[in-house]
């Protein structure tokens, strides 16, 4: 019944839209007319009165038809009825007589209003804030990165329903929006690196390239000031201290902090706030900034948010950072075979393989890929790639693959990357790489440094792992297990686990240390090793550090939070043997 009666709706809709605008029109034309001859009737005094009567329902339907014009355009519901439908047709109508730039006009002279210059005070606390304001601290005509800031914020609100005023402007946000820029934003966050905060001196000629670098914590910045070449700005992560502007009050950093990462920030302004936002957030998600004096916390409270502290001219980190300074051992255009997954894949194609021979032509990109420093036989492909159910395939079966997987990696400035086969029947590559060897070989100038030089060529080898490599494979690969490809696999993956897990633990940073393991596991679901470790890890940041702490026994109260201890020293053997 419900059904029917909101597709009767939608066809009645037209029908009295249609008829209001006609009655609309045409009801000022008939007033004024009949006005004229009621001079020569005799009821003429009747009939005014209701001209006069129909006059005023024609004003309250022009209200009626205006407030839900007004209401479309910023962004309400205006109901079902024929008025809401005219309402619409005059919105689109406007849409298209309108010029585009009104709304960039009104995005501009929005965000170019400077909030009032009024001081943090640690012991009083503006109480209400208003999260889907968007003003900026200083004009955005500055940069472009303050505005591609301020368009994360926005669509963080939005995708998290955090407004709480439903007359927004539709135009402003949609146009804001369109500023959002993820390759700035991801480029911004490898210059932070993995330091706990700092402030970074951004060019206004930021070089927007993809990365292949995979961070793991979450951080915030903000926008300080311009500088001579770009613009100065704020980051911290949890534990860390995130500089501001000392005219800033409590209600400018709530609009002005962005979360870089794809979770929530929650802000408190005392310690009972805090405390709650602790308890109630999604663990490595939600990141909690506290408006108070950082002397108000004990140093466990405040190693579990970000605290706050007036900007000044203190040295700052440089532009890059060393845990992006190791690129993959391959040249760009390289063809690149992916076997640090579930199902092998093929980046670089310069066609796709065709689909009969598709399974086949992977596993012989990827044997041709690990052993590409060294020339293979025909006969080597025949007997151990490209066979199926103990039986070697056959001279034709290999030339079609080979002639396949040639066609499919394409050529570069050196020829073809798959060389035609020698006389001698050997098949020789140029140009095609796997994420296996860039894997080993980072793990190889990592056992030649100290643990604190190693971690971070560990961190970048573990960022790699897309899941359980070759789980899916239900056929083929077999040769990557006899070969010993699996076990030093294996070897080199826990290594880098333990030693990024080491290093995340002496840094305090729990969370890092525990995705190490589980990127290990990955690699090696077998390993005793790293299943024992993790099982040790500290599981929750916010409840303490991992030695030195008051008995276990000891109760929650509102200076400290659960406290426990653990013993970590059997770990540090294991990277060092």
């Amino acid at each position: 019944m419900a059904t029917h009666t909101n597709h009767l709706k939608r066809v009645v809709a037209p029908l009295q839209g249609s008829a209001l605008a006609i009655y609309f029109v045409l009801l000022p034309y008939v007033v004024v007319t009949k006005w004229h001859r009621t001079q020569r009737q005799d009821d003429g005094a009747l009939v005014r009165v209701l001209l006069v009567a129909l006059a005023l329902f024609w004003l309250v339907f022009l209200y009626q038809v205006v407030r839900d014009v007004w209401r479309l355009r910023r962004g309400g519901s205006a109901g079902t009825g024929g008025s809401a439908w005219l309402a619409a047709g005059l919105v689109a109508l406007f849409s298209l007589i309108l010029p585009s730039s009104a709304g960039a006009a009104s995005v501009a002279a929005h965000h170019s209003t400077v909030p009032s210059a009024r001081q943090i005070s640690p012991s009083r606390h503006e109480p209400t804030r208003t999260p889907h304001r968007m003003p900026e601290p200083w004009p955005s005509s500055l940069g472009v990165l303050p505005l591609a800031l301020m368009a994360k914020r926005r669509s963080d609100l939005i995708r998290q329903h955090q407004f709480v005023d439903l007359n927004y402007d539709v135009d402003e946000s949609i146009e804001l929006l369109r500023a959002l820029n993820p390759a700035l934003l991801r480029r911004l966050r490898q210059m932070i690196g993995e330091g706990l905060d700092g402030v970074v001196d951004v060019p206004n000629a930021i070089e927007t390239s993809e990365t292949s670098i995979e961070f793991v914590d979450a951080y915030v910045a903000c926008a300080l000031q311009p500088s001579p070449f770009g613009t100065l700005v704020s980051f911290a992560r949890e534990g860390g201290t995130l500089a501001i502007l000392p005219t800033w009050s409590s209600r400018d950093v709530v609009e002005a902090v962005v979360a870089l990462h794809n979770g929530k920030l929650a802000f408190a302004d005392n310690e009972i706030e805090l405390l709650r936002a602790l308890a109630t957030r999604s663990i490595g998600n939600t990141l909690v900034l506290y408006l108070g004096d950082r002397a108000e916390l004990d140093d466990e409270l405040a190693a579990c948010s970000i605290t706050l502290t007036p900007y000044s001219d203190r040295p700052r980190p440089a532009v890059t950072s060393s845990w992006s300074t190791v690129a993959p051992q391959s040249r760009h255009g390289d063809v690149r075979v992916e076997l640090l997954r579930a199902e092998a894949h093929v980046v670089g194609l310069s066609e796709p393989l065709t689909p009969t021979l598709r399974r086949r032509g992977i596993e012989m990109l990827a044997y041709l890929a690990m052993h590409r420093h060294e020339p293979i036989t025909g006969e080597r492909l025949r007997t151990r790639v490209l066979t199926h159910a103990e039986v070697d395939a056959s001279l034709r079966t290999l030339a079609n693959t080979a002639s396949v997987v040639r066609r499919s990696a394409g050529s570069d400035a050196e020829g073809p990357r798959l060389h035609a086969v020698t006389s001698s029947g050997l098949y020789v590559t140029h140009g095609i790489t796997c994420d296996v060897e860039v894997f080993s070989t980072l793990i190889s100038r990592a056992r030649q440094l100290s643990n604190a030089e190693a971690a971070p060529l560990a961190h970048q080898a573990l960022t790699m792992v897309k899941g359980e490599p070759l789980a899916s494979a239900l056929r083929g690969f077999e040769w990557f297990l006899a070969e010993g490809f699996g076990a030093r696999l294996s070897r080199d993956g826990e290594w880098a686990a333990l030693a990024l897990h080491h290093d995340a633990l002496a840094n305090g940073r729990y969370e890092m240390a525990f995705w190490a393991l589980r990127q290990g596991l990955l690699i090696d679901p077998y390993s005793d090793v790293l299943i024992e470790a993790s099982a040790r890890v500290p599981r929750f940041r916010e409840f303490g550090r991992d030695a030195g702490g008051p008995a276990p026994h000891e109760t929650v109260g509102p200076g400290r939070a659960v406290t426990m201890s653990w013993s970590l020293n059997g770990f540090s053997n294991q990277v060092t043997k």
